[in-house]
């Protein structure tokens, strides 16, 4: 069995993963949450958001934004962790939930994957789920609609100004994790 990838590690490096798809079709899409406020963040530090490791300037930490499906999230987070060696409590993954209300923002530390499939990749690569999450709330399906077809679909017109506020809370959040050698809750 493989070793946990976050055992050992530099307590003051910070590593923040925007869980979503790549494909433009997909930027404003429920699942892309965690990718827009990672995005977020990165432009408050005057940094450019591109796909893969964005690295912070004069500090051993970095970010990172999906280069390709959110399904296989693992090996980019992967190679972030390799690159930048954060402890469990430095690296945060950043990414919907379907069991939170449309726009709530919750910390949470280590867990499982609650069925979401990139938290799912991003665990077996590393071989633990002891790291700590920001999940930005969507909300359930409403009837019998398919949860996966959920996730993928934009949002409602009413429902964009709470998406934008959690979204700015969320890039808040993020930010002053990056800058605070403890990291933060949220408010």
């Amino acid at each position: 069995m493989a070793s946990n990838r976050l055992a050992t590690g530099n307590p003051s490096t910070r590593v923040v993963v925007g869980l979503g798809n790549a494909e433009r079709q997909y930027q404003r899409t429920r699942h892309n949450l965690g990718a827009r406020a990672v995005g977020e963040a990165v432009a408050q530090l005057g940094l450019r958001a591109t796909p893969g490791l964005i690295a912070v300037p004069m500090s051993r930490s970095g970010f990172v934004l999906p280069a390709g499906f959110m399904n296989d999230s693992g090996e980019i987070v992967l190679q972030a962790v390799e690159r930048w060696r954060p402890t469990a409590a430095g690296l945060l993954i950043v990414h919907d939930d379907l069991d939170l209300a449309l726009g709530e923002v919750r910390e949470r530390d280590g867990d499982g994957h609650g069925g979401h499939n990139g938290l799912r990749d991003v665990m077996a690569y590393l071989n633990t789920g002891a790291f700590r999450r920001l999940r930005i709330g969507i909300g359930r399906p409403p009837g019998n609609m398919d949860p996966a077809d959920y996730v993928l679909a934009t949002f409602r017109p009413d429902e964009r100004e709470a998406v934008d506020a959690a979204v700015a809370q969320a890039a808040d959040v993020i930010v002053r994790f990056v800058e605070s050698p403890t990291g933060v809750g949220v408010p």
